[in-house]
């Protein structure tokens, strides 16, 4: 019994995986081969330059807003700069209207940045950060 797929098909689903559209979920600092869904990236390029590192989720006293920290790093060997934006969903993944402004961040090779953000709202159960080339 033969298990390989035809040449086709191997193409078809190649074309299919590599010409999905943005956003991209970014990938993990501590397996390559691990995902964070949560944070999104606009570009493959940028896909490849960024990893994720251990993320910390709190919630504040005595308000119990959701505070989060999420390292970013550059593993390529040039600065970037790029935009970060975090949102807050309940615990139904429904928009809390309670978005950042897109902020500049500048990576310098090899480097790690923490960004930081504390909702408005008990209600945040959830939330995706959004990250994008600053052009």
């Amino acid at each position: 019994m033969n298990r390989c797929l035809p040449p086709a098909v191997l193409t078809a689903l190649f074309v299919l995986v590599a010409c999905n559209p943005p956003p991209y979920p970014a990938w993990s600092a501590t397996n390559d081969a691990e995902l964070v869904s949560q944070v999104v990236v606009s570009d493959a390029k940028l896909q490849d330059v960024v990893r994720i590192g251990r993320i910390l989720a709190t919630r504040t006293q005595p308000d119990n807003n959701l505070r989060l920290v999420v390292p970013v790093r550059n593993i390529d060997d040039e600065p970037i700069r790029i935009l970060a934006q975090f949102s807050f969903l309940n615990a139904q993944k429904e928009p809390l209207l309670d978005d950042t402004n897109r902020q500049v961040q500048i990576l310098p090779p090899g480097g790690t940045v923490n960004l930081e953000c504390i909702s408005r709202s008990a209600q945040a159960a959830d939330w995706t950060l959004r990250l994008s080339w600053d052009k």
